[in-house]
Parts: structure tokens; C-alpha cells; sequence
């Protein structure tokens, strides 16, 4: 009889379905397996230089991430999603994560709700949510658009409509408080002097002020003079802070100061980092989170390409160019390792992070040390898909 007869392939099919009634039926006489239980494990407690990496997911927007990671080792941590255009920030003290995002209710279609999602920073837990108005700015996730009174007690939302305004969220209270217009200015930069006062840029080289009373209600702005001419040489919305003061980089490479304190803000003398040599060859500023500011030595390191064209102003550094904000000139030149954002931490053990747009790595580098960026310390893993931008447990 041939080995592939119909008889013996029949014999096969009898002898397979037996054994698999019997193995059946001996597994209903076992007891059954206990329901597997979900736990959520914390982080770290050494929360020192843990990143939270934002990545709008561009290829599915409606299904946006923070990625969890901690700097000192790249070990990977955890992720949150943040839905379409989500906006992240850690609250002051740094215990709380706040998303501000859109649901649709047939996902890319069906009636919007805005809201404020609020997690433990500690395990990524959900905690609450309060519902906004549904205006809430969606766009690449920036400093800019969320920020918080220095007490942390009001979040504070950049809307576009495209009109611009501003929504109020009282975090201990879980509730909306108010929306208050800010025409023709853009971006959040809180004042650090307990005020509850923030300032916005305005499209006419201005600075809008609004403040908070203690309902967290906002009064009218109030506007400067042009501290920057927006047709010549328009600033950057992203900021740094150093205590009073917060600084800003022109498209063209020039630095401003703000000072946000007293009656009203005042303005320093904005000055030029790009030589005319260096104008020539077309070397300007570019990137999402361009430039980064260590504190304690009074330097600013900002990413770098030459031959800059029209709409170039979001190129990966090719050059990191280190300031000195004091003596007003720069004092290094390095490479750029492709950065589209970083952010420095600051004190003994501070640290400098890139974003490489090249291949989506985060790099390390020593700010206290000799020639600290000349080498990364560490390079993690490929993180996300389109991360974009990054923040920092404070």
C-alpha cells in the first residue's frame, strides 16, 4: 500500500482526532487555571533625570504617547497614550502628569470632547479628568502651550480656534474656571514671583500679561511695547526660564531677555550670536526644543545648521552652539548629533539630552565636566515613532 493511500491517510485523520479527545478530555477534569490578576509595578523612586519623551505618533495621530525613560542608565520605564494632539507637563512638583487632549467618539469622527487627564507620576496611574471647552490648540506638543501658577493649583491651556484664548483648570478642585481671549498672542511663560501672572508673545512683536486672582479668574491683558520687530526677526516661542528672567532665540540668531517681575515686564538688549561670516554661510537656529539653558554656569546651548533657507528653522542640529549669556559670545562649537530638542537638569550632576531627529535616540552629556559635550555618556534605544519633544521630572 502506498504511504500516501486514501486508506492510510484516512487511519491517520482517526488516530489524530482520538488523541485530541482525549488530551480535551482530560483537561475538563483538572481544575481551572486561577484568572490572571493586572498589577501596576512604580517606577523607580530615583525619579533624578527621568525624561518623558512626547510623540504625537504622526502615522496614527489619534493615538499619541509619552514615552517614560530614565537618562541616567536609557532603561525604558512605562508610557501613557495621549490621544489626538495631546499636550503633557509635569505639575511643579513634579508628582502629577497632566494631558491635555481630544476624543472623538467614533474616533476620527463624531462629537469632539477636549479634557485634562491628571496621572501619578510615581506608576502612571489614571487619577481624574475635568472636561474643556473644545479649542484646546492641536498642534506638535510644545512647553508653550500648557503651563501652571507656580503653586501648581491652575493649569493653564493655549486654545486656538484659530482665535486665540486661554483656558483656566483649577487642579485641586477638578474643575474648569474660565476661558479668557489673548487675540493675536500665542504661547504661556508663567512669571515666578507667586503672582499667578503669565505672559504670551503677540504677532505684533508685543508681550500680553494676564493675571489670576484667587478664584483663578483672569483679568483683562495687559500689553508692552514691541520688545522684537516679527517681519525682520521673529522669536521662537520655545523659553527657558532662569528664576525672573526668561530667555528667547530669534530666527536669525539673536538672544533676548525678559525680565517677568515688578509692575511690568521689561526687556533687555537683544544681541547677535551669528557673526557676519557666519550670516553668509547661512548658519541659523532650527529644531522643536532648540536651545536649552544650564543655569548655574549662565550658558545656553543652542542647535545649529548652516545654508538656511526659508522654512529650514526646524532642521536637526548640525552644530551645538554653547553661549556664554554673561559675556554675551559663544565659547564652544560641537557637533549637533542631529538634535530636534534637548533640555538641560541642572546642579552638580546636570546633564544635557538630545533628541536625535536622525534616528530617534536619546543622548547624555556631562555639563560639569571638561569638554562634556564632545562624547555622550549614554545613547538609548530608538524611542517612539515621531517623538518630537522632551521634559523632565524638575
Amino acid at each position: 500500500m502506498s504511504p500516501s493511500s486514501p486508506a492510510r491517510r484516512a487511519r491517520w485523520r482517526r488516530g489524530a482526532g482520538a488523541a485530541l479527545l482525549a488530551l480535551l478530555g482530560a483537561g475538563s477534569v483538572q481544575a481551572e487555571l486561577p484568572v490572571e490578576t493586572l498589577t501596576t509595578e512604580r517606577l523607580p523612586a530615583d525619579a533624578t533625570h527621568r525624561l518623558y519623551v512626547a510623540d504625537p505618533a504622526m502615522t496614527h495621530i489619534l493615538d499619541g504617547r509619552l514615552h517614560v525613560v530614565d537618562g541616567n542608565n536609557m532603561r525604558y520605564l512605562g508610557m501613557l497614550g495621549t490621544g489626538f494632539s495631546g499636550a503633557s507637563s509635569l505639575t511643579p512638583d513634579g508628582r502629577y502628569i497632566t494631558v491635555v487632549t481630544t476624543y472623538h467618539s467614533r474616533n476620527q469622527r463624531g462629537p469632539r470632547t477636549d479634557v485634562v487627564e491628571v496621572y501619578t507620576a510615581n506608576d502612571l496611574t489614571f487619577q481624574f479628568e475635568v472636561e474643556i471647552p473644545a479649542k484646546h490648540l492641536q498642534g506638535l506638543p510644545t512647553k508653550a502651550l500648557t503651563t501652571y501658577t507656580p503653586d501648581g493649583r491652575y493649569l493653564l491651556i493655549q486654545n486656538a480656534t484659530p482665535a486665540t484664548s486661554i483656558t483656566v483648570v483649577d487642579l485641586q478642585e477638578k474643575r474648569f474656571v474660565a476661558e479668557t481671549p489673548n487675540p493675536g498672542c500665542y504661547g504661556l511663560v508663567p512669571w515666578q514671583d507667586g503672582s499667578r501672572r503669565f505672559s504670551s508673545f503677540c504677532g505684533d512683536g508685543t508681550l500680553s500679561t494676564i493675571r489670576l486672582d484667587a478664584q483663578g479668574q483672569p483679568s483683562a491683558p495687559e500689553v508692552s511695547a514691541p520688545f522684537f520687530d516679527p517681519d525682520k526677526d521673529p522669536v521662537y516661542t520655545h523659553f527657558e526660564q532662569i528664576g525672573d528672567r526668561a530667555v528667547l532665540v530669534s530666527y536669525a540668531g539673536s538672544v533676548y531677555g525678559v525680565k517677568l517681575s515688578g509692575d511690568k515686564p521689561s526687556f533687555e538688549t537683544p544681541w547677535s550670536f551669528v557673526s557676519p561670516a557666519e550670516q553668509k554661510q547661512g548658519w541659523k537656529p532650527g529644531g522643536y526644543q532648540l536651545f536649552a539653558v544650564d543655569r548655574d554656569t549662565q550658558r545656553l546651548i543652542v542647535g545649529m545648521h548652516p545654508k538656511a533657507i526659508e522654512g529650514s528653522h526646524k532642521n536637526p542640529a548640525e552644530q551645538l552652539w554653547v553661549l556664554d549669556l554673561t559675556k554675551r559670545q559663544r565659547v564652544a562649537r560641537v557637533p549637533g548629533h542631529a538634535a530636534v530638542a534637548m533640555i538641560a537638569s541642572q546642579g552638580p550632576q546636570a546633564r544635557l539630552f538630545l533628541l536625535s531627529g536622525a534616528d530617534n535616540t536619546l543622548l547624555s552629556f556631562d555639563l560639569r565636566k571638561a569638554n562634556g559635550l564632545s562624547k555622550p555618556l549614554k545613547v538609548s534605544a530608538p524611542v517612539g515613532e515621531t517623538p518630537i519633544y522632551l521634559g523632565m521630572t524638575p
